[in-house]
């Protein structure tokens, strides 16, 4: 975000006035005939759409795991480079309620995307919520002394909106690239499942039954350096078979897992250090998809 002093917002959100009253200003927005909203949506990510004629296309996205997005997504050039101004308007049947700036933010134009995401997005939600109209202002492309403005219309939002809510209560509470790594760590010696373990197994238990492309579960165990090899590689197979276990109870096929114990052959730090050696006694569980399996079984990745 670009911090601007309150008096130069004020004096762009003007500037936008005096546009419009100096027919300066191309505006595009839906009427009341055209405006729509539709969802799209699964346990993975949720969208709604609001065609915007002659623009382009509005949407919120909220993906698993994800903070909540808009993406502006232009037809052509029509906003030029310089600055974006994401405000939210009252409607014009209702007078003197003042525009409020939710964010102001640099554009290259080229008929990119303008995206934001996190708190602004969520306040352009429920600017429309409240019946506002949340406006994307900038320059206009054939010439930056006038201005164009984007509009969502709240006509026909609350029904898609409602429903978009619903997706996002069923979305899975992790998306695969949080989940397609996690590290268990041990404690020395140490072999059962802490509680903070479980929790993440049972994340990757229920993304793996969620997700049909999932080939594959490696589950690969390591020590640190402390003690025999011997005894070490039989200490990695022993956290590696908790581990897969634990999976197996959760109702994970067990033709999906592939269970590997390595002893302190591939150490992920430095042995030296007591820091090292805590991140060397753990087991990996690493989540391929089908077509993208093709590492060697023999060595894992840290």
């Amino acid at each position: 975000m670009i911090a601007k002093p309150f008096a130069h917002v004020v004096l762009m959100l003007t500037s936008f006035v005096f546009a419009a009253q100096a027919n300066a200003l191309t505006r595009y927005e839906s009427s009341i005939e055209e405006s729509k909203w539709s969802l799209s949506g699964d346990i993975f990510a949720c969208s709604l759409e609001h065609p915007i004629p002659h623009f382009g296309l509005g949407e919120f996205i909220k993906e698993a795991g994800e903070p909540m997005k808009f993406v502006l997504k232009p037809d052509n050039e029509k906003i030029g480079p310089g600055q974006v101004y994401i405000i939210s308007q009252a409607p014009s049947w209702v007078p003197g309620i003042s525009p409020e700036t939710l964010e102001v933010m640099p554009y290259p134009g080229y008929g990119l995307t303008v995206e934001v995401g996190g708190k602004v997005a969520e306040q352009m939600l429920t600017s429309l919520d409240r019946g506002r109209h949340p406006v994307v202002a900038g320059s206009a492309w054939e010439n930056g002394r006038e201005s164009v403005e984007v509009a969502l219309s709240n006509i026909n939002f609350n029904p898609a909106y409602n429903e978009f809510r619903r997706c996002m209560a069923s979305l899975l509470p992790v998306n695969f690239e949080q989940i397609a790594r996690t590290a268990a760590l041990f404690p020395t010696n140490g072999v059962e499942l802490t509680d903070r373990i479980k929790r993440r197994l049972d994340l990757v238990a229920m993304y793996v039954e969620a997700d049909p492309s999932i080939e594959y579960i490696y589950i690969d165990g390591h020590t640190d350096i402390i003690g025999s090899r011997r005894d070490n590689r039989e200490l990695s197979k022993l956290r590696a078979e908790r581990v897969t276990e634990y999976l197996l109870k959760k109702g994970i096929a067990p033709e999906k897992i592939v269970s590997r114990y390595h002893g302190e052959r591939y150490p992920a730090a430095d042995n030296r250090s007591n820091d090292g050696r805590e991140r060397n006694r753990r087991v990996t569980i690493r989540l391929e998809r089908s077509g993208n399996n093709a590492q060697s079984l023999s060595e894992p990745s840290p």
